[in-house]
């Protein structure tokens, strides 16, 4: 009788289980999959030193805040969410009225964008290059990931890819806080043939400001052209050379431009426009100055460049400061943040990372030198193989892996990051002109014009 009822009892339970379990097409037994999808992804990043994710249903959405989303950017997102049919990629635009922002949206697109980020409630990426925005005041609110901590926790990272020393000296408050996609390279441009005749001997990788004053005064006694650059404000001039030593100048909230640093630039500057070396004037650009100063974008714009400005030119170093360390200049002109209150942390920096990846870096609208060292490589074996148009000598210009070989190396010694503080709608940009203008035209002594800036940028930091 009692094992008549126990199969009875066994009987009646898989009954009442198999009623009650859900079919395949149950949404019940869909959301059990995506949790056991999500869990397994969730290890998997946790197994490769990734942050873990909190997940709805299994599904994650990364936002990405930007001006406006480039064929770049559709494209990464069609493609990443096909490798990723769990993931959506989502762009928070901000709208303009015509092609060029005006003045007045470019400080609503800074105050909207600033206010999201300091309220930890905004996007989970954001694009920070297009229009300078105050990242200093970001990083200090801590508002932004050091992603130097994903760059060595994250095992499956692999920094021989990447142009690494771009990446590392894109450093701010001791962290990295932006990821940069593309660069280009900032140089002077300068008459070797004149330079020759001379007899004036040049070494870039040591040079400092106070050397090239130097030497622009031998180059005017013995060569062809009085003045060694034209077309630059002193103002402009200042502030790129407070974007090189940015990492000297400002610290968190503590600036210090009231510094021994700051007061020798200041000076350094007004001697160069006194003693005419460079002119704020146009005076006919290469035709008369020993100096050219602009930026390079690939391997081909490098060798177009070589002929444009100069019959036969030659490419030198930007000059550093005394106490700054030798290197060629660079600037970003494509990168991103990550928000530090993002919950998608992992698949936000897994986007990251693709579109540094040689697929998405190949893209062609890309229009400067890449982050990922592949596609530079390549650049460089398709100029050789096809050669370069020149335009202006109606002729195609010879590349060979001998003549590309200095584009190679301003590539590898790229060390000095230009931050965009002589962009004339940046915060740092504003006050420093503003300000230096006194002390240029001989108003203000450069310790009063140092003060001032140091008042003005602190409350500016601590706002």
């Amino acid at each position: 009788m009692k094992k008549a009822m126990f199969i009875l009892f066994t009987f009646i339970m898989v009954i009442v289980s198999a009623c009650s379990a859900p079919t395949g097409g149950n949404e019940g037994g869909a959301q059990t999959t995506d949790r056991t999808i999500s869990n397994s992804n969730n290890q998997a990043k946790e197994e490769e030193g990734m942050p873990v994710d909190e997940t709805k249903d299994g599904k994650k959405t990364v936002v990405v805040s930007l001006l406006a989303a480039d064929d770049f950017y559709l494209q990464a997102k069609q493609k990443y969410e096909a490798q990723h049919p769990n993931t959506t990629i989502q762009f928070k635009e901000f709208p303009t009225e015509g092609a060029t922002m005006s003045p007045a949206e470019v400080e609503r697109y800074v105050k909207q964008t600033t206010t999201e980020v300091l309220s930890g409630k905004g996007a989970d990426l954001y694009a920070v290059s297009v229009i300078p925005l105050p990242i200093e005041k970001y990083v200090n609110k801590k508002a932004f990931v050091n992603l130097e901590e994903l760059i060595k926790g994250d095992k499956t990272f692999d920094p021989s890819l990447y142009e690494m020393n771009i990446i590392e000296n894109s450093r701010m408050n001791d962290g990295i806080y932006t990821l940069p996609l593309e660069f280009n390279l900032e140089v002077l441009f300068g008459d070797a043939a004149n330079i020759e005749n001379a007899g004036v001997t040049i070494d870039d990788k040591k040079w400092t400001w106070s050397h090239f004053a130097e030497i622009s005064k031998e180059l005017a006694n013995k060569g062809e052209h009085a003045v060694s650059m034209d077309n630059w404000p002193p103002e402009q001039l200042l502030n790129n050379l407070v974007s090189d030593n940015y990492a000297k100048l400002v610290n968190g909230r503590t600036a210090s431009f009231d510094s021994a640093l700051f007061i020798d630039l200041l000076k350094q500057v007004k001697s160069l426009y006194d003693d005419n070396i460079i002119t704020s004037e146009a005076i006919g650009g290469s035709q008369k100055t020993n100096f050219l100063y602009s930026r390079i974008l690939s391997p081909s714009d490098y060798l177009l460049r070589l002929g444009l400005y100069y019959d036969n030119a030659k490419i030198y170093q930007k000059p550093h400061s005394a106490d700054q360390q030798s290197g060629v200049s660079f600037s970003v002109n494509r990168e991103l943040a990550m928000n530090a209150n993002s919950t998608v942390k992992g698949e936000a920096w897994n986007f990251m990372k693709f579109l540094m990846s040689e697929e998405m870096q190949s893209f062609p609208q890309l229009s400067n030198i890449s982050i990922n060292k592949a596609v530079n490589d390549k650049a460089i074996k398709d100029v050789v193989k096809k050669g370069i148009n020149d335009p202006k000598a109606g002729k195609v210009i010879e590349a060979t892996e001998e003549n590309l070989q200095p584009f190679k190396e301003l590539v590898s010694e790229a060390r000095l990051r230009n931050y965009g503080y002589d962009d004339e709608h940046n915060m740092f940009s504003k006050i420093i002109s503003e300000e230096a203008k006194a002390f240029f035209t001989g108003q203000k002594s450069a310790e009063a014009t140092a003060e001032l800036i140091q008042n003005r940028i602190t409350t500016y930091l601590n706002e």
